[in-house]
């Protein structure tokens, strides 16, 4: 089985690149898509136009959808384990493919702080929406540069050790695509992936037969 992983496409912003990901859709071949978290912007106000459309047309509705709720998108909260024709929502998704044990989870899960206040992040968010549309500001991409700054390696491990009941935990969030591969003590190969944005990176993540890749729309 071949599977696809993307995050963090904030359909309704002012930001996202809705060429891309359709061109993206339209070309992708999978038996199973996971849409990570992020995937329409609930949280701020969002605009829908005959872009939406387009990005509905260039989904393959045959194929299995997996729908894991993010933060920007929790409005979907309410319908975690249920199923919508192909589209499966879920908080995390959980599955083996060539002994190895995968797990895909939004990943605003591990960080502390406003983010998990939702009430407040919907005040804020407001704020962020008017700003970023009249005056064209990318905040978003403000706060995700801030945050990765900040970020220290122990975080990986602390989502690791958190998720220690699985070789591969794939997640999105913070829009920084990266990769994380390593033997542990008990000799195992575990691995961490981030697979980034489609605001400013256009990254996505491929599974095949156990293997993992982090990708862009360049490769």
């Amino acid at each position: 089985m071949k599977r696809i992983v993307i995050s963090d496409i904030h359909i309704g912003s002012p930001k996202y690149n809705y060429k891309e990901l359709v061109n993206f859709l339209n070309t992708a071949e999978y038996d199973q898509l996971i849409l990570a978290g992020d995937i329409i912007d609930f949280i701020k106000v969002p605009a829908f136009s005959y872009r939406f459309a387009e990005i509905l047309n260039a989904i393959d509705f045959s194929k299995d959808i997996i729908y894991v709720v993010g933060n920007h998108d929790i409005s979907f909260e309410g319908m975690v384990g249920a199923k919508v024709g192909a589209i499966s929502f879920v908080d995390k998704y959980d599955f083996e493919e060539s002994g190895r044990k995968f797990r895909v989870i939004h990943g605003h899960q591990f960080e502390k702080g406003m983010v998990n206040l939702k009430f407040f992040m919907k005040l804020l968010s407001i704020i962020y929406d008017y700003l970023e549309r009249r005056f064209d500001w990318d905040l978003t991409g403000w706060y995700v540069g801030y945050k990765i700054k900040k970020r220290k390696l122990r975080r990986i491990w602390d989502i690791l050790k958190w998720n220690d009941d699985v070789d591969v935990i794939i997640m999105g969030h913070c829009h920084h695509p990266e990769a994380v591969i390593w033997v542990d003590k008990n000799q195992e190969i575990k691995t961490y992936v981030n697979c980034g944005d489609w605001v400013d990176n256009q990254s996505w993540v491929s599974i095949s037969s156990g293997v993992v890749r982090l990708k862009t729309q360049n490769d």
